[in-house]
């Protein structure tokens, strides 16, 4: 690990991962939702769901044939998202910057 704060590379990997982590489960309930609701239904719940997710919906559906159902689209973005995450772990670990847990032994 290099020579940094370590709770600085703490809190450097953790805001963005838990922000994908939680752009993926939002995902994850919209798509289970999509079962129970109409696509235009007014419930709260609902819209909610539809206002936070739609940007990522719409930057996957740029590259994703119009075909494919909007539910389908749904999965495409939780998987890319997904992807984002493990391509951040790498990134951080290739660099040497993710975050020790103080005490334990190293190898």
């Amino acid at each position: 690990m290099t020579d940094v704060d370590s709770q600085g590379l703490f809190w450097l990997y953790q805001i963005p991962n838990l922000a994908l982590a939680a752009l993926m489960y939002t995902l994850m309930g919209r798509f289970v939702l999509s079962l129970f609701f109409a696509d235009g239904s007014d419930k709260v719940i609902w819209t909610v769901f539809r206002q936070i997710t739609q940007p990522a919906i719409n930057a996957v559906q740029l590259v994703t044939p119009f075909a494919v159902h909007e539910r389908v689209v749904v999965l495409l973005t939780v998987v890319w998202v997904l992807f984002i995450r493990l391509v951040v772990f790498v990134s951080f670990a290739a660099m040497g910057w993710m975050p020790t847990i103080v005490g334990a032994p190293r190898p």
